[in-house]
């Protein structure tokens, strides 16, 4: 299939948020000519009582990969699809795998769980299939020469990624990180955001514990100041919501801060948050997908209904675009999504996903923080 064929909006909308309806246009609305071969393994565990919350989760995922595939369908895009369930067991990993026809997959997509990743990791080195690990992140354990891609990092890089996407974000601040740990073990949150944002800002960037250094004897008093905190503890929010006082100053800090019990949410207002994973619930694409769900399922979509919904159609419209040179078309582009920001980035053997989301909160909503710039 000639990329020539088609006007790909999909990367020419790099940088913006992008819909089903805008990530690709089929000249004469003909469908796409190979019919790409996907298999996405899971644990379902079905028949096994005690994995229920487990079993929920991808379930989730499964009904938000189905709508993906929907809406790809509209688009003329067409995908063999196949779910299979690893029971949580590498054997049956490898049971599943021993079918021929598997040899031949354009994209394997999980499973989650490290051991059964070793087994698909085996086959897919042999095979030169791509691996994407969805939802944990994973390291080759052979070093086999085949693209490995997890779509989230591992906490430590992760936080690398929050202090570079900072930085292109404030970029007229001073930024100081308030890290009460950051003399201990758990203090790497403060370290590699550190490095992220003085390696794009090429400006030094303080890190304190509020206590001996407070943040107004490290404030320049000229500057619009950013103060970030790694703290996720009620303490660390209820430090950050006493320094939005200050008109000068804007606080960020950890989206589980929501979670803490609160007799007002209002007091967040204008606050930003932090996240691999938020919903911006006013968002109009987000209703919309809102009211498709509750027609097909019932209920409102879930976390992980979201994520699948958006790694689904990311990664099928990329390979549909350039089947197995899709890597080569994605890599360091940035996609926004409705819930999961995309940017593939080579680091090592493995690619791994930069995208940070960054949000404000007002009137009990989320809203996406790069609206505001």
């Amino acid at each position: 299939m000639g990329i020539n064929r088609y006007i790909f909006i999909f990367f020419a909308l790099i940088g913006h948020s992008i819909s089903a309806q805008q990530a690709v246009i089929v000249q004469d609305n003909e469908h796409f000519k190979k019919d790409c071969k996907v298999l996405i393994m899971l644990p379902f565990s079905i028949g096994t009582i005690d994995q229920y919350r487990l079993r929920d989760k991808m379930l989730d995922y499964y009904e938000g990969v189905e709508m993906a595939i929907e809406d790809l369908n509209s688009l003329g895009i067409k995908m063999s699809v196949e779910i299979v369930d690893t029971k949580g067991d590498s054997l049956e990993v490898i049971n599943i795998l021993s079918n021929p026809d598997y040899q031949n997959l354009d994209l394997i997509i999980g499973p989650i769980i490290d051991k059964e990743l070793v087994e698909v990791e085996k086959f897919c080195s042999i095979y030169n299939i791509p691996l994407v690990s969805p939802l944990r992140y994973y390291a080759k354990k052979t070093g086999g020469d085949f693209p490995l891609i997890n779509l989230i990092a591992n906490d430590t890089i992760q936080y690398k990624y929050i202090g570079y996407q900072t930085a292109k974000a404030f970029k007229n601040y001073q930024v100081i990180v308030l890290d009460e740990q950051m003399n201990t073990i758990k203090g790497f949150a403060s370290r590699n955001f550190k490095i992220g944002y003085e390696e794009y800002s090429r400006k030094n960037c303080k890190v304190i514990d509020g206590k001996i250094k407070t943040i107004s004897n490290s404030w320049n008093q000229k500057d619009s100041l950013l103060i970030f905190y790694t703290g996720k503890n009620s303490n660390s929010c209820n430090n950050g919501i006493s320094n939005t006082k200050n008109s000068k100053w804007v606080v960020m800090g950890p989206a589980d801060w929501i979670d803490i019990d609160r007799v007002d949410y209002n007091v967040f207002n204008g606050v930003y948050f932090y996240d691999a994973y938020s919903v911006p619930h006013n968002d109009t694409a987000y209703k919309q997908i809102r009211k498709n769900f509750r027609t097909n399922y019932g209920g409102d979509p879930q976390r992980y209904t979201l994520i699948g919904y958006d790694q689904f159609l990311f990664l099928g419209t990329a390979l549909a675009a350039f089947e197995s040179r899709f890597l080569n078309n994605v890599m360091n582009k940035k996609f926004n999504y409705l819930h999961t920001n995309f940017q593939l980035v080579p680091r090592g053997n493995l690619i791994e996903n930069s995208g940070i989301n960054f949000f404000y909160y007002q009137d009990y909503q989320f809203y996406k923080a790069y609206w505001r710039y």
